[in-house]
């Protein structure tokens, strides 16, 4: 009987797999050694990432809304958002090579992402059981809280920038995206709206 994989394992299976994914992707869109490959290849890694956050991010809400035929995506929303940070590693690193080639991002856009990134990792280093646990249940939900809605926010700026502007490609590229980065934190207000309706409701109950 073939032995149950351990927690650490499917992590680490998590994480390789996105992170060669997003390698694999960027090297082939670079490979083709236009003047926008590496443009290309920063924008294909964030969709990438962004399809591995959104699960993370919406999984608990889904389930809130619509029960629980989306209780896997809650129940993997850790292994999705350890995903989603080894795959900014090479979005990331394909930042840095934009640097190197004398072409990098303003300072304003440095900041702002580089302040998503640094959520996004420091997330992934308390996602540790005793980082966690040593952290307590309170500032956990509000690290977590502010994290993943900052990147979230910080996608939603990212797609929204002209989804519909371009020729159809450019269409097919962004407008989807657009579309689930507005439906994640509409998504969780509306979960958040139905359980603060649901304690009301009770509470009504209780002093009726």
């Amino acid at each position: 009987m073939p032995r149950e994989r351990s927690p650490r394992s499917i992590d680490a299976l998590c994480m390789g797999s996105a992170f060669c994914a997003a390698l694999v992707v960027a090297a082939i869109l670079i490979a083709r050694g236009t003047e926008g490959s590496i443009h290309a290849a920063l924008a294909a890694t964030a969709r990438l990432a962004f399809l591995l956050f959104w699960p993370a991010y919406c999984g608990s809400a889904l389930v809130s809304l619509f029960g629980p035929k989306f209780q896997p995506l809650k129940q993997y929303a850790r292994e999705f958002g350890l995903a989603f940070a080894s795959a900014l590693l090479v979005h990331l690193g394909l930042v840095g090579l934009l640097c190197l080639t004398g072409t990098a991002p303003d300072v304003s856009v440095f900041i702002f992402f580089g302040i998503a990134a640094a959520w996004a990792y420091l997330l992934a280093l308390f996602s540790i059981d005793r980082l966690r646990q040593a952290l307590g249940p309170k500032y956990w939900w509000l690290l977590n809280a502010v994290g993943m809605n900052y990147l979230a926010y910080a996608f939603l700026v990212d797609f929204l920038r002209d989804p519909l502007h371009g020729d159809i490609k450019h269409v097919i590229r962004y407008f989807p995206f657009a579309v689930l980065a507005v439906a994640g934190p509409s998504l969780r207000l509306a979960a958040f709206a139905k359980r603060v309706g649901r304690r009301w409701r009770d509470s009504t109950r209780e002093s009726a």
